[in-house]
């Protein structure tokens, strides 16, 4: 990497600063073009999860594709390379030039409330599955961005907030899974963080920087999160390629400004020129350039089938007492289905990037009943209210002339009702980056929301309103909440968490119309949103607990919704919504054969489990959740995949648990390392669930574990080559299915174990086949922290080959 002190020598008189522009983004979504460097504009769309909205207009559809978690659960790197694959074609399709995805960051607390988009607790098993998410992506032409370089695991005071890794921890865990999808995929983009690491900010921060360019020999581009920079010469002199969005407030031409005075190298700006210019190439932007050729097209109905796959793949059983999975429907007349996210499935978390789902979306319960057949009779209860506020157009508003939905107006600044735009829509909130429909961007004015909706008697709601700026809200013209704006350092923050302030009304029987006004403030982003909860008439415990009673089984579906796990918040407990947990154990209560599935994307507290008959974690698993939940309950298809996070019995159980920013905002690591599965081995603590852990429909045994090297010996740079180590897997029980075979490495003097490769292997029932893991090298190298650099400890490694963290396994031994 090329970088040089704040006192540089001026460029040279009449020196030309070409391409500098290309440093800068153009607007919210694309990087700006440059005739002197032949490169055109580039379509930077967030999307782990499928492809978002320039516009963020819920019109705009695409695939809602498994979490991270979920793909997390496979274990299986040629399925996520698929859901790559499709993700890349969306892509193409709608004209994208880069991806913002994958997440590599992990879930260190199950607190964090973007844990949903993350792989893994573990770092190897997050880079081999980041590397194939980014080499299914970048097949179709499509670059990924992968995100968010690093130790971006909390979202309270995300901007602001300190990081404090210590160097060894820093390297192996956290940076592990960047540099392992480096080296495998080398993704086209990588995005750097909003925190600080130890005191810097990460898009300014040039040791880290300097890894990725110096260390890995990284040749993408270094880009900032949104408006993640604040300081030119810092971030241009630190490494960063591109400052995003745009327009540019401390990179473009402001780049070239610190070239002439002095304070940048020259050198520094050619090589984020050369680096975008690169993009360009990869991505078919570069002027005259052909578009690569995009690689494993498939039909919609193709892609569906591979989210399908993947959903199912990622289903975790967790208990199955007495085997009542699969359902046996023939011997059902009556099965129950109970709990909210049966009717209403939580696809995705709260975020920037949340996806509007492309073509029919089948609910688990409308799968369920279909699967059923006609013999059986499939009663419903939701059993629980909402956990948090709906939007308008949930609740069946119209627009004043009727229409489904909202009118949205955008008007001038001050007391005019002159309309400059006006559309009906089918949401209750919205966001624009940049230019406001009639108005443009930076231009003052204010954005109204109205709805009415019709009540059969009078009611008590909650109704709530927020946004960027100063909020009213009247119904039927009298003002009943006014709510102030947010502080100017978390705009960000208020857009992302949707946040809003309500209030209790009591609102007549009838037509009753709600107005939301809200006045823009300065600044590059504007949002409007305006919420409301029904009153509850009955108790929905009740009815559920009492078609639990009279049925043959019961399906209860509980977990979490968008807003509960989201972008810009994290939680403060690992619980589920406390009326998930009652309807359960109320069910449990009259109901012997009561089924529950989880549709939450982190590690949960579970404290029922012992009382029902069968738990199957179902994580947040794309828009194919209701077919793949029912092929999987009417044994269709088995459920394969195995725990990505470890399952706490209780809060106290969690790395960290009770730790949180100091006065200074700064997280210290320390009183949370080591995480994961790694803290409950260290602690001496028993999960109720670990990691790697996961039934099936059958049963499998593991024998015969023997340890090999390779004659290329250890190396300094990176690790020990040749490792592997073999085991015998037989499928004890009557039918077919997936086990994954999972190898931990200790190294000489350690305490813990630390996964190093795995095999995924489908076995019939009664069949016996050898597997052979090869051990990653990266994973046998530690960091010494005195000498700065990368050692191989020597002597005798330890090798458990088991079926998860908590298993004994089988141990063998090598010398290094």
């Amino acid at each position: 990497m090329t970088t040089t002190s704040e006192h540089a020598d001026p460029a040279p008189a009449g020196t030309e600063i070409a391409g500098a522009e290309l440093t800068g983004g153009l607007n919210g979504w694309s990087t700006s073009a440059s005739a002197a460097a032949g490169v055109d504009e580039m379509v930077l769309l967030d999307g782990p999860l499928g492809i978002v909205s320039k516009a963020m207009d819920e019109r705009d559809t695409s695939l809602i594709m498994p979490s991270g978690t979920a793909l997390g659960a496979t274990w299986n790197p040629e399925l996520v390379r698929k859901i790559g694959q499709v993700i890349g074609q969306q892509g193409v399709e709608r004209g994208v030039s880069a991806i913002l995805g994958p997440n590599l960051n992990m879930p260190r607390s199950p607190l964090t409330g973007r844990g949903f988009e993350m792989f893994s607790e573990d770092p190897y098993l997050t880079g081999t599955l980041g590397a194939a998410w980014v080499e299914g992506l970048q097949s179709q032409g499509v670059g990924s961005c992968t995100k968010h370089v690093v130790a971006n695991d909390t979202e309270t005071e995300r901007r602001r907030m300190n990081s404090s890794v210590e160097q060894a921890t820093l390297r192996e865990t956290y940076l592990l899974p960047f540099e392992v999808t480096v080296r495998a995929a080398n993704p086209w983009m990588l995005m750097m963080a909003y925190n600080r690491v130890n005191g810097t900010h990460c898009s300014q921060n040039a040791g880290l920087i300097s890894v990725l360019k110096d260390e890995w020999h990284y040749d993408g581009v270094v880009v900032s999160d949104w408006y993640g920079v604040d300081d030119t010469v810092a971030a241009a002199n630190a490494g960063l390629d591109l400052e995003m969005p745009g327009p540019a407030t401390y990179l473009g031409a402001r780049f070239a400004d610190a070239v002439a005075s002095g304070t940048v190298a020259p050198e520094r700006l050619g090589d984020a020129v050369e680096r975008v210019t690169r993009l360009a190439d990869r991505t078919g932007r570069r002027t005259g350039a052909s578009v690569p050729a995009p690689a494993h097209l498939r039909s919609q109905e193709d892609q569906l089938k591979v989210l399908r796959e993947a959903a199912g793949q990622s289903f975790v059983l967790l208990e199955n007492k007495d085997a009542i999975l699969p359902l046996d429907v023939s011997r059902v007349k009556t099965l129950a289905v109970v709990g909210p996210n049966a009717d209403k499935p939580c696809f995705q978390g709260g975020t920037f990037a949340t996806v509007r789902p492309e073509g029919q979306v089948v609910t688990p319960l409308d799968a369920i009943r279909e699967a059923a057949g006609p013999g059986v009779e499939v009663l419903y209860e939701p059993g629980a209210a909402p956990a948090s506020a709906l939007s308008l157009t949930e609740l069946g508003s119209t627009a004043p002339d009727g229409t489904p939905g909202v009118l949205l107006e955008v008007l001038p600044a001050g007391d005019t009702d002159d309309v400059v735009y006006r559309e009906i829509r089918k949401s209750s909130a919205f966001v624009w980056f940049g230019p406001v429909p009639g108005l443009g961007a930076g231009v003052p004015g204010r954005a109204r929301i109205t709805a009415r909706v019709n009540l059969p008697a009078a009611a008590r709601w909650m109704v709530g309103a927020g946004g960027t700026g100063v909020s009213s809200l009247r119904v039927d013209g009298q003002e009943v909440l006014v709510v102030p704006p947010p502080a100017p350092d978390d705009v960000m923050g208020v857009v992302a968490r949707a946040d809003t302030q309500e209030i209790p009304v009591d609102l007549p029987a009838g037509t009753v119309e709600l107005v939301i006004d809200m006045a823009f403030r300065p600044g590059r982003v504007q949002a409007i949103t305006a919420v409301a909860t029904p009153e509850q008439v009955t108790d929905p415990l009740s009815a559920a607990v009492d078609l639990a009673a009279r049925a043959d089984a019961v399906v209860v579906v509980i977990g979490d919704q968008q807003g509960s796990s989201r972008e810009s918040a994290d939680r403060t407990t690992a619980a589920l919504d406390p009326a998930g947990d009652r309807l359960v154990d109320a069910v449990a209560g009259v109901a012997a054969n009561t089924i529950v599935v989880v549709n939450a994307s982190r590690a949960v507290l579970l404290p029922w489990a012992d009382k029902v008959k069968a738990v199957l974690m179902a994580w947040f698993p794309g828009q194919e959740f209701g077919p793949a939940l029912a092929g999987v309950l009417t044994g269709s298809t088995a459920p394969a995949g195995r725990l990505p996070v470890s399952f706490p019995r209780c809060d106290e159980d969690i790395p960290g648990w009770g730790s949180g920013l100091d006065e200074n905002l700064t997280l210290d690591y320390a009183a949370s390392e080591p995480m994961g599965y790694r803290h409950f081995q260290t602690e001496e603590l028993q999960p109720r669930y670990p990691f790697g852990y996961g039934l099936g429909y059958t049963s499998f045994e593991l024998d015969d574990a023997v340890a090999s090297a390779g004659s290329s010996g250890a190396r300094q740079e990176d690790g020990a080559h040749g490792v592997s180590v073999r085991a015998t897997v037989t499928n004890t029980g009557d039918s077919g299915g997936r086990d994954v075979v999972q190898a931990y490495l200790r190294a000489p003097h350690e305490t813990d174990f630390r996964l190093a490769g795995f095999e995924g292997i489908h076995l019939a029932a009664g069949e016996s086949r050898e597997v052979d893991i090869a051990l990653e090298p990266l994973c046998f190298r530690r960091w010494d922290s005195v000498a700065s650099a990368w050692v191989v400890p020597s002597g005798e490694w330890e090798i458990r080959t088991s079926r998860n963290a908590g298993d004994g396994g089988k141990l063998c031994r090598i010398p290094l």
